[in-house]
């Protein structure tokens, strides 16, 4: 139940990703770089979430996250008011990194949550 509930989590990430990265930008022009933080921050957390259900040969489920979001600075090439930045790409690959040390470094989370009592039912 816990691991069904986590994956959906994770394809909700997957969507509003998508969602955010292909719609009309959230953070104006003057905002300077403050994007790729954003960046940064949002592919850590999907690198994460995934690599706690994706334990085995996780480095597979990082070339796939960084190749998605290579895939939607590609995808962006081709929305009226949005446009592909390879400042991104690193970002979002910086943010896989980190999503990878973080899930390496901490206990499984949804195994973690199998064990508490009240959710044991």
């Amino acid at each position: 139940m816990i691991e069904q509930l986590w994956r959906l989590g994770g394809w909700l990430g997957v969507a509003l990703t998508l969602a955010f990265s292909l719609g009309t930008p959230v953070l104006n022009e003057g905002s300077g770089h403050a994007d790729k933080l954003v960046h940064l921050a949002g592919y850590a957390v999907l690198m994460f979430w995934w690599a706690q259900l994706v334990v085995a040969r996780r480095w597979k489920l990082a070339a796939a996250v960084v190749l998605f979001g290579i895939a939607i600075e590609l995808l962006q090439g081709l929305t009226p008011n949005r446009m592909p930045d390879m400042l991104d790409v690193l970002a979002n690959s910086s943010g896989v990194l980190l999503g990878w040390l973080a899930a390496r470094l901490s206990p499984n989370l949804p195994q973690y949550f199998a064990t508490l009592p009240a959710l044991r039912r």
